[in-house]
């Protein structure tokens, strides 16, 4: 890395410093915001990596996950590292991870070389980012940065480096963003308009423009792309708009004031951040705050947009308010850089002490929201979480080609932690109401299989014996997970369940 000064010439390189710096900053991020493995989205990207390597898994509900990560190449990617290094899955995936933070800290701290005029500047804004690596982007239903692996992570990793190649006006950069592409299409194409708004000729002093129509025509040409994406979504069909319903961030009128809060404050802060670069003759940073906040701006009206429009509902998958996510990013960063290069030294030192309780802070946040789980699931380790286990037993105990009923909403269940059944036990489910809802949502031929199966397992825990039985006749299922509730099921004695825990039984389907 190099601190390059808009006034003079001279380059400061600091040797070997920064790696040693981004290694212990990822270490420091992972340490601090924990990790997780089978968790949140990994529900559908794992069992898509599991099924790539093995094709024998998933015999009856492989379409929830392949037809959504097909889009991109992170399975593909990983599936193919895991054959040619023979890691245990588990472990790829947390060197993948280590691999993705340590991408994308290194993207920002290129990105703040080009910013900053100090190595205090730089570190500044990269330990401030280090703190907040989980910080919630407005509504959005994202943060900057997950706690396991994510293909999220290593797009904006992608977008970083073209960011920065745009500001140098490398044509590289044409191939950090197919990378993002090829990664996340979503982010990617959410990312290419802050791009071409930065890549957007400018007047220099000798009156000449800045050559940068390739980048932009690029990032235009990804809208129709967009659009094409979801033109066979029927905003009329019922079972789609079930997919859609129930869930607040996809719709901004539904937000908060304090989640409203969050989308326009950045781009305020972002400007008045421009105004005092300028002026402390931080031109590049001047620049890249004032563009954020105009893209980020009009990226928060497409969303204002696109949810109070009724004809734009088939766009609605697409968050457009997701915009912000890198508009976090920047302001994090210009908040760390410009702290450290612009206060005095009594108040620099007073800030860098204010990092200790946010990290702490931050880390309670995980704490608190992932209680029933280790801060950090390494991988082979005994897991305490009676789901874990009951999930593990399966996977040991159970035919490949079983197909499972349960609560669908099991993943909001207290102690479950959101850890997903088909990764981590490596069996058919019949469809859940969180994450398969979000690829109903996004691949509509799926919204009305979704829908019926989500409705033949509600309330699951009271069936009687003649509705357990009905899910084999109608769905196929041969095996059951069932809380211990205290309804009906609690008193099925009929039911064969060779695994139970304290919160769960494992029972074939009668």
């Amino acid at each position: 890395m190099a601190i390059r000064s808009d006034a003079s010439s001279e380059t400061h390189r600091f040797g070997p410093r920064p790696v040693f710096l981004l290694f212990g900053l990822t270490v420091a991020g992972i340490l601090i915001h924990g990790y997780h493995y089978g968790f949140d989205d990994q529900s559908v990207y794992l069992p898509a990596i599991k099924k790539t390597l093995d094709p024998a898994l998933y015999p009856f509900d492989a379409a929830f996950f392949l037809l959504q990560t097909r889009l991109g190449c992170f399975v593909e990617a990983i599936a193919a590292s895991i054959r040619i290094t023979h890691l245990p899955i588990d472990w790829a995936l947390l060197a993948w991870h280590f691999a993705s933070l340590l991408l994308l800290f290194s993207g920002c701290g290129r990105l703040a070389c080009r910013c900053f005029l100090s190595r205090a500047g730089v570190r500044g804004s990269l330990l401030l980012l280090t703190s907040l690596l989980t910080l919630p982007v407005a509504g959005t239903f994202v943060v900057l940065c997950e706690p396991y692996l994510h293909t999220r992570a290593l797009a904006t990793g992608f977008l970083l480096f073209a960011f920065v190649a745009i500001l140098e006006r490398r044509l590289v950069a044409a191939v950090w963003i197919l990378l993002a592409a090829l990664t996340h299409p979503v982010i990617a194409l959410l990312g290419m308009w802050h791009l071409a708004l930065q890549a957007w000729p400018v007047r220099t002093q000798t009156n000449a423009q800045s050559p940068a129509p390739a980048f932009t025509a690029l990032a235009l040409a990804a809208v129709p792309a967009g659009l094409l994406a979801r033109w066979f979504a029927d905003p009329s069909d019922p079972a789609w708009r079930a997919a859609l319903s129930g869930r607040r961030y996809l719709f901004p009128a539904q937000w908060t004031w304090y989640e409203w809060l969050g989308a326009f404050a950045p781009l305020v802060i972002l400007l008045l951040y421009a105004r005092l670069a300028r002026a402390r003759g931080l031109d590049v940073l001047a620049r890249i705050c004032r563009r954020m906040a105009i893209s980020g701006g009009i990226g928060v009206a497409a969303g204002l947009i696109v949810g109070f429009t009724p004809a734009l509902l088939p766009l609605v998958p697409l968050e457009p308010m997701r915009t912000l996510h890198l508009v976090y990013l920047i302001l994090v960063l210009a908040t760390g850089g410009l702290g450290a290069q612009l206060l005095p030294q009594p108040w620099k030192l007073a800030s860098a002490a204010l990092l200790f309780p946010l990290a702490f802070g931050m880390f309670l946040a995980q704490r608190s929201e992932l209680s029933a789980s280790p801060h950090f699931e390494w991988p082979g380790a005994a897991s305490r979480n009676d789901w874990l286990q009951a999930f593990i037993w399966i996977r040991l105990h159970t035919p490949r080609n079983a197909l499972f009923a349960m609560n669908p909403d099991y993943l909001r269940l207290d102690g479950e932690n959101e850890h997903g059944f088909r990764g981590l036990a490596e069996r058919s489910q019949l469809a859940e109401a969180a994450k398969d809802r979000a690829v109903a949502r996004n691949i509509p031929a799926l919204a009305w299989q979704w829908r019926d199966e989500v409705r033949a397992q509600q309330g699951i825990e009271e069936f009687d014996l003649e509705r357990l039985s009905e899910l084999r006749r109608s769905y196929g299922v041969t095996w059951l997970l069932l809380r211990k509730a205290t309804g009906r099921a609690a008193s099925l004695s009929a039911l064969d369940c060779p695994y139970e825990n304290p919160t769960l039984r494992v029972c074939r389907a009668p």
